[in-house]
């Protein structure tokens, strides 16, 4: 009964690996031109990135300077009509300018909406009622 659980288990775990074979270091940290750059806030692009809402804190960084932290960053507006996301600027080393570029992390899905997990539950569901009859 233990080899057939450990069995279950382990084809279970390759076939939760096999379906997660991307890589996803690069997918943490997305890059946003700045735009337009006020007093105390900055603007920049959102397109192609709806997840971006209001709340989240985002860095800019000077690309020339091998991504020196220029200033850190609250998101207050999000207009998703025109595809823009307006800053507020939460400290700074030096002043912004529209060279700099925002970075902000993506969001990461909750535990239970990733599918690896449902297809590891359908798998070994699958595979203990196999066993067992």
């Amino acid at each position: 009964m233990i080899a057939r659980l450990a069995c279950i288990s382990g084809l279970s775990a390759l076939a939760i690996a096999c379906v997660s074979m991307r890589a996803r270091a690069q997918e943490t940290a997305y890059r946003f031109e700045i735009t337009t750059v006020g007093d105390s806030t900055l603007s920049f692009s959102t397109d192609k990135h709806e997840w971006v809402r209001e709340g989240q804190k985002g860095i800019a960084v000077d690309p020339m300077r091998h991504d020196a932290l220029v200033a850190r960053f609250v998101v207050i507006h999000v207009d998703p009509e025109h595809k823009r996301a307006l800053g507020i600027v939460t400290g700074q080393t030096t002043p912004i300018t529209t060279d700099h570029v925002a970075l902000i992390a993506r969001p990461g899905t909750k535990w239970y909406a990733q599918p690896t997990l449902w297809i590891g539950v359908v798998v070994g569901s699958v595979i203990g009622a196999v066993v067992t009859h």
